[in-house]
């Protein structure tokens, strides 16, 4: 089988990519890169986010986040802050039972249970 360059990882972070961001933004307002640091920290190191431009964009777009302020860092760097919009709030609920019902569906198929 040639090698595509899409790995199990990549589509798995593509996917949960957007519902750990509007979780960790249903937590505080946050910048991306605080956003990755965090997910990092949580996950023992083992979920290194990819850059957060894109996903922003497309949140934002979608009416699920909003930029709720701008800061400038001692070292002049610009922060972008996002918060959760109540549609965001929403869309994350369904996206955790979505999430929920897939992993205890396919868990079951690759552990099955003694029953």
């Amino acid at each position: 089988m040639p090698d595509t360059g899409h790995t199990f990882e990549a589509y798995l972070k593509r996917a949960t990519t957007p519902l750990l961001v509007l979780q960790m933004l249903s937590e505080q307002p946050m910048y991306p890169y605080q956003i990755m640091q965090e997910v990092n920290k949580r996950s023992g190191g083992v979920y290194k986010m990819p850059l957060l431009y894109t996903v922003m964009d497309r949140l934002q777009q979608q009416g699920f986040v909003y930029e709720s302020k701008k800061e400038i860092s001692e070292s002049n760097r610009v922060r972008n802050y996002y918060a959760l919009t109540e549609a965001g709030g929403i869309h994350l609920q369904k996206l955790k039972e979505q999430y929920s019902q897939f992993t205890s569906v396919i868990n079951e198929i690759l552990f099955p249970s003694d029953k």
